[in-house]
């Protein structure tokens, strides 16, 4: 429950790493776009980030634990400075992940950001993707 196994591209018998700092299931993950950390939201509450060395070496770099519910969904910004979440509470944070932290800011501080994706299901981007008179479950990314 909550372990993250890393595998070989070319060989998935071959395990790289194991991360075992989630208490629940990974909902999902995602490789930042400069490959230099590796973001998994859990059924913790909680979205972990690892650093990756240049030689494959996984290490925890932070633990958010600002959710009250579990993520379901985030992006990372075009230029791995920022990630943004939702959870099962539909809230959206916004981590700044050069200085570790959560930004209670972030809407107002992204606001020219470019992200990499846009899966997260709240936000002015996805606006209309939610039929009138549902209750958010229809929709579990964009």
């Amino acid at each position: 429950m909550g372990k993250v196994s890393i595998r070989d591209f070319n060989d998935f018998d071959r395990k790289i790493a194991s991360l075992k700092d989630a208490q629940e299931w990974c909902e999902v993950a995602r490789y930042s776009p400069d490959e230099k950390y590796l973001a998994f939201a859990s059924h913790d509450n909680n979205l972990y980030v690892y650093s990756v060395s240049d030689e494959g070496a996984y290490t925890l770099y932070k633990a958010f634990a600002k959710h009250n519910s579990f993520v379901t969904g985030f992006d990372w910004s075009a230029d791995s400075t920022y990630i943004r979440t939702v959870c099962g509470a539909y809230e959206k944070l916004y981590f700044n992940i050069a200085e570790k932290t959560h930004d209670p800011a972030g809407l107002t501080n992204t606001k020219e950001t470019i992200w990499a994706t846009s899966t997260v299901k709240l936000g002015w981007d996805v606006n209309g993707v939610h039929p009138s008179g549902e209750d958010g479950t229809h929709v579990n990314q964009v």
